[in-house]
C-alpha cells in the first residue's frame, strides 16, 4: 500500500512539474559581454563608450586658418592597475591634416560643418596627432585616470555652421 501511495505521490509531482514548465517560460535575452585580459590595467566601463561634448562654438571663433576653440577636458579611468608607464593612442578617419580627426558625417537632415576637424591632446594641451602614442603616463598601484583634452581646430579657415561630430577609437599600451 505504501509502495502505490509513494508511485501516486511521485506521478501528481511530475504530472504537476510538466503543468508549470509554462510559467517558466523565457520573456527576454540578457547578454553579458566582456573580456579576460592579460595586461597591467583594466578600462573602467565607464571609459570605453564616453561622448565629449565639445559644445556650441560660432563658426567665427573657427574663421582664420589655425584658429580653435576652448578645449574640453576628459578622462580615461583606468582600474585594477600595477605599476607601470601607460602611452595612448587614439585613431580614427584623419582629415586633410592627417593629424587631426575628421568630423563624421551629418545626420539626416542635417547641414554637417565644414573646415572644421578635431585635436586631441593631453592634460596640458600638447597635440597628440593621431594614429601616434602619447607622452608617458606614470601608472600607480590601483586606480588611474588618465587626463586629455579635445578642440576644434580650422585648419584651412573659414569654418561653417553645422553638425561637428567625430568619432575616434584609443588603445592603451603598458610597459
Amino acid at each position: 500500500m505504501q509502495k502505490k501511495t509513494a508511485f501516486l505521490n511521485a506521478a501528481a509531482f511530475a504530472v504537476v512539474g510538466l503543468l508549470s514548465q509554462g510559467a517558466f517560460a523565457a520573456d527576454g535575452t540578457i547578454n553579458f559581454e566582456g573580456e579576460i585580459v592579460n595586461a597591467t590595467c583594466s578600462v573602467s566601463p565607464k571609459s570605453q563608450n564616453m561622448t565629449v561634448p565639445l559644445g556650441k562654438v560660432r563658426s567665427s571663433v573657427l574663421a582664420a586658418a589655425g584658429s580653435s576653440s576652448t578645449p574640453s577636458k576628459f578622462t580615461i579611468e583606468l582600474l585594477d592597475c600595477d605599476p607601470a608607464k601607460a602611452y595612448v593612442t587614439f585613431s580614427g578617419p584623419p582629415d586633410t591634416d592627417a593629424t587631426l580627426l575628421r568630423l563624421a558625417g551629418g545626420l539626416v537632415g542635417n547641414t554637417q560643418a565644414t573646415n572644421v576637424a578635431v585635436e586631441i591632446g593631453d592634460s596640458s594641451g600638447a597635440k597628440i596627432p593621431l594614429g601616434r602614442e602619447s607622452g608617458q603616463y606614470t601608472i600607480l598601484q590601483g586606480a588611474n585616470s588618465l587626463q586629455f583634452q579635445a578642440k576644434y581646430v580650422s585648419v584651412n579657415g573659414g569654418a561653417t555652421a553645422g553638425i561637428a561630430n567625430a568619432t575616434a577609437e584609443f588603445t592603451v599600451r603598458y610597459e
